[in-house]
């Protein structure tokens, strides 16, 4: 779960703003890694209660939108 979070860590950094279905589509297809949606929920929750990212309600989509919380220089 930690390489996983530096991971989602690190594609929020380059992507910007991310959906919990893009997020997973990048990690298959960009990373080579395969992960299902409750272990990324899990993940992306903890950071959620650290601070480390973001959940934005997007009306236009329907869903809620990640982002890091510091956009780091």
């Amino acid at each position: 779960e930690d390489e996983l979070r530096n991971t989602i860590t690190e594609l929020l950094s380059e992507l910007g703003t991310s959906t919990s279905d893009e997020l997973i589509s990048h990690l298959l297809m960009n990373k080579n890694i395969n992960v299902d949606a409750k272990t990324l929920r899990k993940v992306i929750s903890q950071l959620i209660r650290e601070g480390i990212i973001l959940k934005i309600p997007d009306a236009g989509k329907k869903k809620f939108i990640l982002r890091l919380s510091v956009i780091k220089p």
